[in-house]
């Protein structure tokens, strides 16, 4: 097996925690630039050495992590290295194995689709090449929105140290409830960054909680699934310590998120906690969702999902299960995204319309898979997103 070596650097200013996630965040955006220009499957990754001084940076640390799945989502090194430098700079050193993955098939697998082509379709990443530049800027308006608001961060729902959320209390009393559900291909991604997406709903008197959830491939998406619903559990029966009226609760989820949160919106809830109506959810407003996962089993990150089989694919793909009674749903779309995932909320629309009545379908104009969640702080979503809630909104 032939080994190659892949190498970026970033010069460090001064000392700082912000300078050092800064100079490391620079060094994994150009490691990715070589790795794409060697044409080179993620899946060939075998060793990360980071080299910074005094040997400060460990790439398994969560700020580190978060970093490099802005990158390069759930693939890891199999064996990560840490090196000490006098320099004043940040060097990471990527060993890729080749011929450690199989080639692709060409023959259809997906509506007439080849595993190439479903990764096309479905690549949102691939499509915008600043998409780094997007998570950047979210992150950093994230940490200035966090700490100009009010906030109870990291408030627990679960055991695992990512089963947690950020709630944010209302302004008045008996307030309805955004639970919002992050995306990130259900590998990446942190709610803190999708902060500022909330402003307009804070400002209509709203009490919001943005979810964090384990990620892929450390957990699987059913693990997923279990962790969104211990959260809405978690929320639900302490609506009164919340100051929420657990009657008027929406879900908001963007792309994995909107899948999360369609799991949501089809639990037998009853079954799961005889505490609970069979309609927790009195709204749900869902973005570039990904509602039937057949096609992400074919494509280059499917294995790291959980998602074995096109059975186990299938049980996990809400397209297939009852929506909650009585739930108003709207389904959104950037206008500029692939017809593939137009057709996840067509479909989905479609199946679950024998159900439930008036379900709106639209593709926000001017927006690609990013740019359309930014139309929840003031625009479109956050439009859509009040009136499913009226008449109180």
């Amino acid at each position: 097996m032939t080994t190659t070596t892949l190498r970026a650097e970033s010069a460090l200013h001064d000392d700082t925690a912000a300078a050092i996630s800064d100079a490391y965040r620079e060094a994994v955006v150009a490691l990715l630039g070589r790795f794409k220009a060697e044409r080179r499957s993620p899946a060939e990754i075998s060793r990360l050495t980071v080299t910074s001084p005094g040997g400060c940076l460990d790439p398994r640390d969560p700020a580190c992590d978060r970093l490099w799945r802005e990158a390069f989502g759930g693939f890891k090194p199999v064996e990560f290295m840490t090196e000490s430098a006098s320099a004043p700079r940040v060097t990471l050193t990527l060993a890729l194995d080749q011929g450690a993955t199989a080639s692709p098939r060409d023959e259809p697998v997906w509506h007439g689709l080849t595993p190439a082509e479903v990764n096309a379709a479905y690549s949102a990443r691939a499509a915008l090449p600043d998409h780094l530049d997007i998570f950047a800027r979210w992150r950093k308006a994230g940490e200035r929105f966090l700490a100009a608001h009010e906030v109870q961060q990291d408030q627990a729902y679960g055991d695992a140290p990512e089963q947690c959320l950020d709630f944010f209390p209302a302004s008045r009393p008996d307030a309805p409830l955004l639970v919002f559900i992050h995306g990130g291909y259900w590998q990446a991604m942190d709610k803190a960054e999708h902060a500022p997406l909330i402003e307009g709903h804070l400002d209509a008197g709203w009490a919001v909680a943005l979810l964090n959830y384990r990620l892929c491939p450390e957990a699987t998406i059913t693990d997923q699934v279990e962790d969104v619903r211990l959260a809405l559990r978690h929320l639900w029966h302490r609506a009164e310590r919340y100051g929420v009226d657990r009657s008027r609760i929406q879900v908001c989820g963007h792309s994995a998120g909107g899948h999360l949160g369609a799991c949501l919106a089809s639990t037998d809830w009853p079954a799961l906690d005889p505490a609970m109506p069979a309609a927790p959810l009195h709204s749900a407003l869902l973005v570039s969702g990904l509602f039937e996962l057949e096609p992400m089993r074919h494509m280059s990150f499917g294995h790291l999902l959980g998602l074995p089989d096109a059975d186990t694919a299938r049980a996990l793909s809400p397209m297939f299960d009852t929506p909650n009674p009585g739930l108003r749903l709207h389904l959104a779309v950037g206008a500029q995204e692939s017809e593939e995932f137009y057709w996840q909320s067509r479909a989905l629309a479609e199946r679950w319309g024998a159900d439930l009545e008036g379900i709106a379908v639209s593709r926000v104009p001017g927006t690609h898979h990013f740019s359309v969640m930014e139309t929840l702080a003031d625009g479109e979503l956050l439009a859509a997103s009040r009136a499913l809630m009226a008449p109180w909104g």
